[in-house]
């Protein structure tokens, strides 16, 4: 299928609306490697607008007719409401809008395409498996919703043909745009129910994933995830398996003073891994992203080595500081799984107490997972809850408080703050020697793990 050209020769000034966005600022990053002139809008100033402006990007903080006015194109992301007034100025002034979507349609089914999907995992999948391409001389383009040190540390890389991987979203069914020829599927359970409606449709969109993809493609599946199962019965190949008791498996997992070290169970043979990250989740990340790279080509042991030098994904289980007797973690975690996960990867910095800082994303997700978020803190020895970030215009009606997972969370020390400054004083009164405080949730809680990494630095250990 002939994806539709929207980056046409008469395109020059490209506006990206909402681009301070995880996904967003990965496309603007890529669309200045194409050499066009690139404007943005966004509610606030992130490190990434500072990464875009740094290169020559146009930021406006806020959003106005005039930020459009001299734009070719308009593109934004599934988040923007309709009757945003730069895309209602675009439309008055006759200038085309797309998605962001639709961009990487575009680039990517003109690529050999490696497509990560599923609702975990993707980013440090996506990010380890561009690192292993480019070390080993393939020179990926990516998108990828964070930004990694091992990537030049940026989320956004673009050429024209040759290897392309991508975050395949499945928010807004972004996904069943994508013609990948690796499509790897990490994990599967509800998730984004506000878009999806009910389980049932996220499934659907997942199975109409796999069903698209072109008949010569690769599919690598977890496969202890029953609802994996469930969307690939009626792949038209025979998909690669990974996971407990399959071909591709992890033989040992140890975690170390600076990383962890795995053996993987592979067709190849033993392949013994350091990796510069914690967890057990990152050990199948990286197993997943093993196999779409020898998939692309990667002879298996040069891959495994590739790994090695992978140095993480900016808010996955980033380090913020050690120091003062206390050690700050930040993570993107905002689903009851992904908390689990990352609080187990984080016990692995201590043997004392762990404190779990933790802001939900969307009120309707916390909803509706309040029963799955109930236990999902119990592996910390504290808890603090921050307010609900809800993005402007996209909850409208959805009324609930963060106060609601102190009450229903079966832990005997979880609290409510209701501002971060209140949180930021409790840390530094009550933090001792040994801690490892885990800050969790979207970037609006990075001023805070900023904040807090701060008062490690000058902290002075009993």
């Amino acid at each position: 299928m002939k994806t539709r050209q929207i980056l046409t020769p008469d395109v020059n000034h490209v506006h990206v609306v909402g681009i301070a966005g995880a996904g967003m600022s990965g496309i603007a990053a890529g669309l200045l490697d194409l050499n066009l002139r690139l404007s943005g809008s966004d509610l606030r100033a992130t490190r990434a607008t500072d990464r875009l402006e740094a290169r020559g990007a146009e930021f406006h903080r806020g959003h106005s007719p005039a930020n459009v006015s001299t734009a070719d194109l308009v593109v934004h992301s599934a988040a923007v409401p309709a009757d945003n007034e730069e895309l209602q100025a675009a439309r008055e002034q006759g200038i085309p809008i797309t998605t962001r979507a639709a961009i990487i349609a575009e680039l990517f089914n003109e690529s050999c395409g490696v497509a990560i999907a599923g609702t975990h995992g993707k980013s440090t999948t996506s990010a380890m498996t561009a690192t292993i391409l480019r070390e080993t001389g393939r020179n990926p383009s990516f998108l990828i919703g964070a930004p990694s040190p091992s990537l030049n540390g940026t989320n956004g890389r673009l050429h024209r043909g040759g290897w392309m991987v991508v975050e395949a979203d499945e928010f807004d069914s972004a996904f069943l745009q994508y013609e990948p020829d690796i499509a790897v599927l990490t994990h599967l359970e509800p998730d984004h129910l506000d878009y999806f409606g009910s389980e049932s449709q996220l499934m659907e969109a997942f199975a109409t994933f796999v069903a698209k993809m072109p008949p010569d493609a690769c599919l690598v599946v977890r496969g202890d995830i029953e609802r994996l199962r469930l969307v690939t019965s009626e792949s038209l190949g025979d998909p690669v398996w990974f996971g407990p008791g399959e071909i591709w498996d992890i033989r040992s997992y140890s975690p170390g003073s600076d990383g962890s070290a795995v053996e993987f169970q592979t067709p190849h043979g033993i392949l013994a891994c350091h990796l510069s990250l914690r967890g057990r989740h990152n050990a199948w990340n990286a197993l997943a992203a093993l196999i779409a790279s020898t998939l692309a080509g990667v002879n298996a042991d040069e891959a495994a080595e590739a790994l090695e030098s992978f140095a993480g994904a900016e808010r996955r289980l980033q380090v913020r500081a050690c120091a003062g007797g206390v050690c700050v973690v930040e993570d993107y975690a905002h689903h009851p799984t992904a908390v689990r996960a990352a609080i187990e990867a984080a016990r692995e910095f201590t043997h004392t107490r762990l404190w779990a800082i933790y802001q939900p994303l969307l009120r309707s997700r916390t909803l509706d997972l309040i029963d799955d978020f109930a236990s999902a803190f119990s592996g910390a020895d504290r808890v603090t809850f921050a307010e609900i970030y809800s993005p402007p215009g996209r909850e409208n009606g959805i009324t609930v408080s963060a106060s609601l997972l102190a009450e229903r969370v079966r832990h005997p020390d979880a609290t409510f703050e209701p501002s971060l400054d209140a949180i930021a004083n409790s840390v530094s009164h009550h933090a001792t020697d040994g801690d490892v405080i885990l800050v969790m949730g979207p970037e609006s809680i990075t001023p805070l793990a900023d904040r807090i990494s701060k008062w490690a630095n000058t902290r002075t250990a009993a």
